[in-house]
């Protein structure tokens, strides 16, 4: 299985997280388009075979990864503050994607562990 080289393809990542915080501005933005890209990045992801990568390539992935979810969280909090009703769907759908990614991330993790403990047994 191919694995992407990180800092690049993080990248990508960061440009999309970038456009949804814009919800936190008076601009309008393509907010529906631009989760789907950050949901669809997801599902890129959740497609790796994490589980079998080098340990150093594993900890940079959940690094990164981890900040994105950080990131994507004070989003939500700065949106929480502004509380635009109109925007309140998108705030919403970025709640849930915090959810799904902080529980995928911690399963994966788990799961990473469990299969290092197998391996040094």
């Amino acid at each position: 299985m191919d694995f992407p080289e990180l800092d690049p393809y993080f990248q990508s990542l960061t440009d999309i997280t970038d456009t949804v915080a814009i919800l936190n501005s008076p601009y309008d933005s393509e907010f529906d388009s631009d989760i789907n890209k950050m949901e669809n990045f997801l599902h890129d992801i959740q497609t790796k075979d994490w589980l079998n990568t080098d340990k150093e390539y594993f900890n940079l992935f959940t690094s990164h990864f981890s900040f994105h979810i950080k990131i994507v969280e004070e989003i939500v909090r700065e949106a929480r503050e502004i509380l635009d009703p109109e925007r309140r769907m998108h705030v919403k759908r970025l709640v849930g994607y915090c959810k799904t990614t902080e529980e995928w991330l911690a399963d994966l993790q788990k799961r990473r562990r469990a299969t290092e403990t197998l391996a040094t047994a």
